[in-house]
Order: structure tokens, then C-alpha cells, then sequence
């Protein structure tokens, strides 16, 4: 058996937190190494008007085991909740409710033809548990082929177009492959509607759970501790830089997004960039606080030309006690990181978003409204370009002493805690393979 290896980890994300907690459950020296004030990232909360709330959206489906079995391991499983929610859509000028076969039958924006044809592309994506075939073939193409060029022109494209800002010729049809089957996982009972669910307090408590867990098991947790650069030594990555001066490690692990990432690698180490996506989306959202419910759905699709991309009023899922009654919705335009909402003042923003809700929403009122802000943030997202080489980033780029984990690697899932979860322990167990066994073992859970 090796001694404990010290291993720094970059970024305190969800992916970062897990995967620190893991490696130290293993017996390694571990210091998780974050920027920000606190942990959390995309998946932390904020202070709005007195409450704490999430600062984007987040929801646990039924599927989503890993982050079942993580609440559950940090003491949190009974503050897991679920509840059955509506989802619908906006076409034609008006509200169509989406929520079981009822609904789906009496679906009028398409005509038997085109909702049976519809009905068969989604069954064939549930039945389809393997994605390879897909991955070099265009989005667009799949969907016309399997749903027709009317079933394209009324829903499917103005949904492309609202979330990748028109452009979408370059996605593979795993996009919504995967989509597809989140959603089918989400889908109980007799009438498959969907159940959403959250840990009571956010994915901010959730997180701090793990992070507890993680000092408990060893782990340094230090924040505020922007990392300035990579430490080389020798043709290695020795540890990193910090506040000037470098913290040695065996092993470093950064955890940021390629874009982030870019800025710690020396001049002679940016061909690892290469593998990941050139393209990325960012978000720009309204969050609203409102007096009463602005629609009966948990979250909307929008087929017309709109400049937000969705409505999710999350409180269907998340209830009102944390709030003091009042509801909580979420408007978001996803876009690219250099789009003009990232710099738009926010009035002007909150202007427009909320006018294409008073559109959709027949009892949103101006005056309901109690507080407002808008979050943005430009690195969200990689697009996974259609016949792309390699798929993904390898995790070993081979640099001795480096390791790279993060959002951009996870592929075909979508970017949601469940699959980043499943990210964090795939790296740690590869981490334990190279690293050995230290002369303390380690602990259950370590390598699920």
C-alpha cells in the first residue's frame, strides 16, 4: 500500500465538492481550492429580498439515483421532496396543457398524423438504450425524418432555435435523445405525469452537506483562494499557484470549464484545449417573486419567436414556506457568452422578459411582482458538435501530475447534478486506480 498522495482540486462546484469527498473517503490529503467566497457554483443560492433561493433552477427527477444516494449519505434524505408537476406548451397564440396521454391525444397544434408521429419518435427514444448510431447524425435530419417537416416547423424548431439562439445545425441527434429519456424518467404512474423534486434548503444545502462531509473526512476547504496559475516542474504539474506562492501536490485536479481553464495552463500546455467544445452558451435570467402563480406548469415551452427561453415557476416544485408565500419564477434567455443580454442593463432586460410573460401568462400582472433580479452567467453549457473527434476530453491528458474533470466532459447526459455526480465518482475511482491504495484503506462509497 502507497502513502496518501496530496491532491489540490480546483473548482468547488458540485463536481469539485463530490469529488474531493471521495478521494479523501480513500484516504488521500486533500485541498479543495475555490474562488469564490463560498461553494456551490452554478448550483449555489443567493439572497433575494431576504430569502434564500437558488440562483438558477435546479430539480431531482426520481431517476436520479446518484444524487438520491448522496443526500441520503450526508444525513439528507428526508428533506428529499417530489410532487407531480404540469408542463405545457405556448403555440398558435395559446396555452396547451402537456401532461399525460389525455393530454397528448387532445394535443391541437398537430394534427392525429403528426402527434402519432410524434408519439413514435419519443417511444423510440425510450426504447433506444444505446446512442452510438446517433452521434454523427444531424439533429435536424433525425427529427424530419422521424417526425415530419410539420411536427419540425411547429414544435421542434422554434424550441432549437429559443435555446441555441437560431443556430443548431451542428447538434447530434443525442441531444434530444437524451433529453428525451430524462424527461420519460421523470414520468410516474398510470397517467405518466411528471414528478420533479428538490432537497428542502437548495442544492446550496446539498452541497454543504457534502463539503461537511468532505472536512470531516480530512479535506481542506478553502475558499476565497483563487488558483492563478498551474505549477510546473520538471515536464510535470508539481501543484498550483496561489496568492503567489505554489501548494505542492502528487496530483491536481482543476475542475473549471475549458474557457477557465485557459487561463491557468502555461503557453506550452494550451493543446489541451483542443479536445473540448469551441462553443458555449451562458445564461441570462430574470427571477421573479410574485404574489400569486403565473401559470399552472412547472415549466413552459414556448414555440414562437421569443427572448426568453423557457417559463419555470419553480415553486410548483419547491413550494412557498422558504419564501413567505410567495412564488418564485424563472425567466431564462440562454445565449452566448459575448450575446448583448450579458451587458444590457438590467431594467432593460427585465423589461422584455417580462413582457413575453405577460404574453404566455394570462394572470401575470406587474403589480404582483414584489422584487426582481437577473443572474447571468456566460460559461453554462458546451455545445457537442455533430461527428466530433474525440467525443469527449480525456480525463489523463497526458501531463504527469494533472488530471482534468468538468462539465464539458459529460456527454451524452445532460448537464444536471445527477449526471455530474456520476462525473465526480468516475473520476475519483480512476484517480484511486492511479494513485493506489493508501496504507489507511478507504472507505465505502469511494469508487461507486
Amino acid at each position: 500500500m502507497s502513502e496518501p498522495a496530496r491532491v489540490g482540486v480546483v473548482g468547488g462546484g458540485i463536481l469539485g465538492t463530490v469529488l474531493s469527498l471521495r478521494l479523501a473517503q480513500a484516504g488521500h490529503r486533500v485541498t479543495l481550492l475555490e474562488r469564490a467566497p463560498t461553494l456551490g457554483g452554478l448550483a449555489a443560492s443567493m439572497d433575494f429580498g431576504g430569502h434564500t433561493v437558488d440562483r438558477f433552477y435546479h430539480v431531482v427527477t426520481p431517476a436520479d439515483s446518484r444524487m438520491i444516494a448522496l443526500a441520503e449519505e450526508v444525513g439528507l434524505g428526508d428533506q428529499l421532496r417530489f410532487s407531480p408537476v404540469g408542463v405545457g406548451f405556448y403555440v398558435d397564440g395559446g396555452l396547451h396543457d402537456f401532461n399525460g396521454i389525455g393530454d397528448f391525444l387532445r394535443f391541437s397544434p398537430l394534427s392525429p398524423v403528426g402527434r402519432a408521429r410524434l408519439g413514435w419518435f419519443v417511444a423510440q427514444c425510450q426504447l433506444r438504450s444505446r446512442y452510438g448510431r446517433l452521434e454523427d447524425v444531424p439533429l435536424e435530419r433525425w427529427l424530419r425524418r422521424h417526425c415530419g417537416p410539420r411536427v419540425w416547423e411547429k414544435i421542434w424548431r422554434p424550441l432549437l432555435d429559443s435555446r441555441f439562439e437560431g443556430n443548431h445545425s451542428e447538434l447530434p441527434a443525442t441531444y434530444l435523445w437524451a433529453r428525451t429519456r430524462r424527461m420519460s424518467d421523470a414520468r410516474t404512474g398510470r397517467e405518466r405525469r411528471e414528478e420533479m423534486g428538490h432537497v428542502v434548503g437548495g442544492h446550496q444545502r446539498l452541497i454543504d452537506g457534502v463539503a461537511e462531509h468532505a472536512r470531516a473526512a480530512g479535506v481542506q476547504v478553502r475558499t476565497g483562494a483563487p488558483v492563478e496559475s498551474l505549477a510546473l516542474e520538471d515536464g510535470r504539474v508539481a501543484g498550483v499557484r496561489v496568492g503567489g506562492e505554489v501548494e505542492p501536490f502528487e496530483l491536481t485536479i482543476p475542475t473549471l470549464q475549458p474557457p477557465a481553464l485557459a487561463h491557468l495552463l502555461p503557453a506550452e500546455m494550451e493543446n489541451l484545449l483542443e479536445p473540448y467544445p469551441k462553443r458555449w452558451l451562458g445564461v441570462v435570467c430574470v427571477v421573479l417573486k410574485v404574489r400569486r402563480s403565473v401559470l399552472p406548469y412547472y415549466s413552459l415551452n414556448i414555440c414562437e419567436p421569443t427572448p426568453i427561453t423557457t417559463v419555470v415557476e419553480t415553486s410548483h416544485v419547491v413550494g412557498t414556506e422558504h419564501t413567505g408565500g410567495l412564488r418564485l419564477v424563472y425567466l431564462p434567455r440562454y445565449c452566448h457568452p459575448g450575446a448583448p443580454e450579458h451587458s444590457e442593463d438590467d431594467e432593460s432586460v427585465r423589461r422584455r422578459f417580462t413582457g413575453m410573460l405577460a404574453k404566455v401568462s394570462p394572470t401575470f400582472r406587474e403589480e404582483d411582482v414584489v422584487d426582481w433580479t437577473v443572474q447571468r452567467a456566460k460559461l453554462v453549457e458546451p455545445v457537442h458538435p455533430v461527428r466530433a473527434k474525440p467525443r469527449v476530453a480525456p480525463v489523463w491528458p497526458g501531463v504527469p501530475g494533472l488530471a482534468l474533470a468538468s462539465n464539458a466532459q459529460i456527454y451524452p447526459r445532460l448537464l444536471n447534478g445527477d449526471s455530474v455526480v456520476d462525473m465526480a465518482e468516475r473520476v475519483a475511482g480512476e484517480a484511486l486506480e492511479r494513485l493506489g491504495e493508501p496504507s489507511r484503506g478507504h472507505a465505502r462509497g469511494a469508487t461507486r
